[in-house]
């Protein structure tokens, strides 16, 4: 009987034998299966990230081509007040929070000489609305039944602060201060009526009425 190697006395050992099998033994690739099972997590989040995305991108695609209130046919009517069509329906739109010259008033410049300073708003009005698409906050109705509202014009986020600041409206005091600021930098820089002397527009209209 010939002698034993040491190889086969490992091979005799169960232990020792298993360990060097599986080191002999070829390795082998794990199967799709396996691969999926052990990334699903990963796969799973960046479908979601995806999905996501792409729904954003159809969402501001969709704002895009929409506009984002369906205004149509704006007209101004003096300073401060606005006629449009909202779903087939006119509209009046009384701008809340401001006060401009009436159509027919009269303004005096750094001279002291009269301007139509209520003809003025009206276009610089008018100027405004014609931005882009017309978009408005509605804020109840005032007693002649017209529709009080906040309104934007494409690039102009407020057209009513906007009237303030360039000195063709005024804060209307008497039902908010929200346009206080605007105000204040109107008179400061001398803009629109500020350059000289006029009256309040809620003044005036009481003058003409009695």
């Amino acid at each position: 009987m010939g002698s034993v190697s040491s190889f086969d006395r490992m091979l005799r050992r169960p232990r020792r034998a298993q360990r060097l099998r599986s080191l002999l033994r070829p390795p082998t690739r794990p199967g799709l299966g396996a691969v999926v099972r052990r990334y699903f997590g990963f796969l799973l989040l960046a479908g979601c990230v995806g999905a996501i995305a792409l729904a954003n991108l159809w969402r501001e695609a969709a704002t895009a081509a929409v506009p984002p209130a369906e205004w149509v046919q704006v007209r101004a009517i003096d300073g401060d007040t606005l006629t449009a069509q909202h779903m087939g329906k006119p509209q009046r739109i009384r701008l809340a929070g401001i006060d401009a010259p009436e159509l027919r008033q009269t303004c005096r410049d750094t001279n002291g000489r009269d301007w139509s300073c209520g003809a003025a708003a009206r276009m610089r009005l008018a100027a405004l609305v014609a931005k882009g698409w017309m978009s408005c906050t509605p804020q109840g109705e005032d007693r002649y039944g017209r529709l009080l509202a906040t309104c934007s014009s494409g690039d102009v986020a407020d057209i009513g602060a906007a009237l303030v600041r360039d000195g063709y409206a005024v804060n209307y005091s008497r039902y908010t201060s929200d346009y206080a600021a605007a105000e204040h930098e109107a008179r400061v820089a001398r803009r629109g009526v500020w350059q000289g002397a006029f009256d309040n527009p809620e003044e005036w209209r009481h003058a003409k009425r009695r």
